[in-house]
């Protein structure tokens, strides 16, 4: 049943002020993240001349995941995107352990791309780095305080700064354009083909993203659904323009490199080279932007409902955010930041997002059936055959997680778990 905002426990609801274009470059910024300027040289080892089209294979992957999302975001119009699906459908301690992981893999996510970002600037984590990492999730979260409009506007100025140097890129690229490089053989085979369209999976996640902030967006269930679709259509169409171009104006794109895309445009001409390398660095910043508005609205929905403490779901009178939930992770992700390095943090993001994928799926036949009569958005047609498609293509990507991800997800399970009995003790 859908829970109005004044329903969650008796917390007031935040502000709406979020429109369709914020949501939408909320859910922009969380695709064109590092994967864009970093993975096109390992899908061009895997499928050579053919490797735009993995970016299109594993859009058609995704696009009955999306499709859940969108009939599911029109139906509900609080704040917590996949934790709130799992819960209505599932109860809340399903809808818990999933919004739990949602948490978590946010704000370890912020600490991770933080640590990354001062990283490919050249600077040693002591005893400077750890320092800036502190200051930069902090002056984000403090951003995030003072109203989710401020925290838009960054993520909104960033997603154009990152487009345009792409757009940039992709004009200078034009007249190096050759099609002869097109075609050829599969370096691996149907292996490679696989193997390109798994990587495709990393810069495509983030359409799920545009739902979480849809208790503070106005019109939800019109303008959260489009800004889903949207994301995914939008980023698929970007990523297999710039593989086009990129496979068509670099020779060397198979070559190993930790930033091909800055690569491809420094062949083209340095000024541009340099523009790509500031691109790279403002799209990486970007996706802490986006973590640092989206990751504390995880919390707040959670302790809505009474299943962490009711501190985190108080709204600030005067700023109308969650800002103890905003401060509470911004805290975290500090923390986190200071302790650990880039590659000890990231490792569970994959996982927690296929498992978003799968809960959701599955979620749509029974929310269907529990709000059956009810005036409600847009419903997938078909049936049950868009989630069922939807539940085995994540159960198939869920295959693809590795020991060290199914570790970090079971101990952050653990954690999660004590949390609510401590919780629930209380």
């Amino acid at each position: 049943m859908t829970l109005s905002e004044g329903a969650l426990t008796g917390v007031p609801a935040e502000r709406r002020r979020l429109g369709l274009f914020d949501v939408l470059c909320i859910g922009v910024n969380a695709t064109v993240g590092s994967g864009v300027f970093t993975l096109p040289d390992d899908m061009q080892r895997e499928m050579g001349g053919f490797s735009p089209l993995a970016y299109l294979f594993c859009a058609l992957l995704l696009l009955p995941v999306a499709l859940c999302f969108a009939e599911l975001s029109g139906r509900f119009d609080e704040t917590g995107g996949a934790y709130v699906y799992a819960r209505a459908a599932f109860g809340p301690k399903v809808g818990y352990i999933l919004g739990w992981f949602c948490w978590t893999a946010t704000f370890v996510s912020w600490a991770a791309n933080t640590t990354l970002l001062i990283a490919l600037l050249g600077i040693n984590p002591y005893p400077f780095g750890k320092p800036l990492c502190a200051l930069a999730i902090l002056a984000l979260g403090g951003i995030n305080y003072v109203g989710i409009k401020p925290g838009a506007w960054t993520v909104n100025l960033v997603v154009i700064g990152k487009l345009s140097a792409i757009a940039c890129f992709l004009a200078v690229a034009f007249f190096s354009f050759s099609p002869s490089r097109f075609g050829g053989a599969l370096p691996h085979g149907a292996a490679g083909v696989g193997q390109g369209i798994y990587l495709a999976l990393f810069p495509l996640q983030g359409f799920e993203v545009a739902p979480v902030a849809a208790g503070e967006t106005r019109n939800p269930r019109r303008n959260v659904p489009l800004a889903t679709m949207g994301t995914l259509f939008f980023s698929a169409i970007l990523f297999i323009i710039v593989q086009t171009a990129l496979v068509g104006s670099y020779p060397d794109l198979a070559l190993d490199s930790q930033q091909p895309l800055t690569d491809a445009a420094r062949h083209l001409g340095r000024t541009i080279g340099i523009l790509v390398f500031a691109g790279s660095m403002i799209s990486i910043g970007g996706f802490n932007a986006g973590s640092a508005l989206g990751s504390p609205r995880y919390a707040r929905a959670i302790a809505a409902h009474g299943l962490l403490p009711s501190q985190l779901a108080r709204i600030h009178p005067r700023w109308s955010t969650p800002h103890i939930a905003i401060v509470t992770t911004t805290l975290l992700a500090t923390s986190l930041a200071i302790f650990f390095d880039y590659r000890q943090l990231v490792g569970m993001s994959n996982i927690t997002v296929v498992i978003q994928y799968l809960f959701t799926c599955l979620a749509v036949p029974f929310i269907r059936r529990k709000q059956a009569g009810k005036s409600t958005g847009w419903v997938i047609p078909g049936g049950p055959t868009v989630p069922i498609l939807g539940a085995i293509g994540s159960l198939v990507l869920l295959r693809g997680a590795n020991l060290a991800e199914v570790i970090f997800a079971a101990s952050a399970l653990v954690v999660g778990v004590i949390v609510l009995t401590v919780q629930g003790k209380r």
